[in-house]
């Protein structure tokens, strides 16, 4: 009688470790990956959050339609920072608390500066896809970046004035953040050293709608060059406004001009108007074909401004994962490791204060187009 017992005891703890066994292997096939992302997809300048969005959505689209990383897959928790600095320490300290250890960030140096330190204290990786203000390089082990920083921008801009157009007499309008008063800076202190001349400087708040003001005082500094730094929205207006003040200098921007938004909104006035931009990755390239392929299948669209580099930032991470693991250390450790990376977006290879040094080429606005300036 007590060897059946016995035997039906050690029957049920096999069936039961084999249960726990079971459950236990279901349970770390079922783990799913938590990605953080603080995207601007309200407010002015939401342009650049939701096309950042639609990158990073393919990406995780493909990645778990092809069985994840390790078996395991993506979740993309998405938080609206309306490209408010206080708003994108709320949603950080809010991913934190959900348990992600890795956060894409988008276009605004602000947000990035805000929660940089956050992700350092806390051992969380943010992989930013478009802030360049130059005080991010560095700023944090776990902090990467997969745009140029102002620096480049802001320096070719200068020398391209000066070497390639001939122009010594610049103004600077610039929105009052992180982002314009980066550019502001490096542009200003690169002319200058040039050679050149900055007669006047004017920033304006952010979400701002009339520019005349600041105009006017720069117009009566006769100048031959107007570089202006800001968003989408608020660039479009200046430059209307520029036309209608009759302006007679060249106008110089920043990427944030690549945006059709401006087209739409400046019509005939933004014709002529340069920008550096980063150099259109190789269509032959694997990588650049299929993920323009497939963006445009699954969006029934081009491409536009911040969308592969949302994609990128989703890959890079989960290329780091396969390297080291899914911890905040683990990622970071893999995207030092992560060399001459193929991306939708070109070449992504980070240096050691986290920042990329992609090739620039100079693009205008010319019947309506965004045409590379040979």
């Amino acid at each position: 009688m007590k060897k059946k017992i016995f035997i039906t005891i050690g029957v049920i703890a096999i069936i039961a470790i084999g249960v726990f066994v079971y459950l236990n292997k279901m349970n770390k096939e079922q783990e799913v990956i938590k990605i953080g992302a603080i995207l601007p997809l309200s407010g002015d300048v939401a342009v650049y959050g939701k096309n950042t969005q639609k990158g990073i959505d393919l990406a995780v689209e493909e990645i778990n339609k092809a069985g994840g990383i390790n078996g395991n897959k993506i979740q993309i928790i998405y938080e609206d920072s309306k490209a408010d600095s206080k708003t994108g320490v709320t949603a950080m300290y809010k991913l934190i608390e959900n348990k992600v250890q890795a956060v894409i960030d988008n276009s605004v140096s602000s947000v990035a500066l805000a929660i940089a330190p956050i992700g350092d204290k806390n051992k969380v990786v943010v992989l930013s896809t478009g802030s360049t203000n130059p005080k991010l390089s560095g700023i944090s082990p776990y902090f990467f970046r997969i745009w140029n920083s102002d620096n480049l921008e802001g320096q070719l801009s200068a020398n391209f004035a000066i070497d390639t157009l001939n122009l010594s007499r610049a103004a600077i309008i610039y929105v009052n953040n992180d982002y314009g008063n980066g550019l502001c800076k490096v542009f200003s202190d690169e002319f200058t050293n040039k050679g050149g001349k900055v007669l006047n400087k004017e920033n304006y708040e952010q979400g701002a709608n009339d520019f005349k003001s600041q105009l006017a005082k720069i117009k009566a500094s006769n100048i031959d060059v107007l570089y202006i730094a800001g968003y989408s929205k608020e660039n479009a207006i200046i430059i209307k406004q520029t036309r209608e003040l009759k302006f007679n200098c060249q106008l110089i921007g920043t990427v944030t001009m690549e945006d059709k938004t401006i087209i739409d909104m400046a019509g005939k006035a933004a014709e002529g108007i340069i920008y550096p931009y980063p150099k259109d990755p190789d269509i032959n390239n694997p990588t650049v074909a299929s993920f323009r392929k497939n963006y445009k299948n699954y969006y029934h669209e081009d491409i536009s401004i911040t969308c592969d580099v949302g994609y990128d930032a989703v890959y890079l991470i989960a290329k780091a994962i396969s390297l080291g693991n899914s911890t905040g250390e683990g990622i970071r450790k893999g995207l030092t490791e992560i060399k001459s990376y193929e991306g939708a977006s070109g070449l992504i290879e980070f240096d050691r204060n986290g920042d990329v040094n992609k090739p620039m080429q100079f693009k205008k606005i010319a019947n309506g187009n965004f045409v590379i300036i040979k």
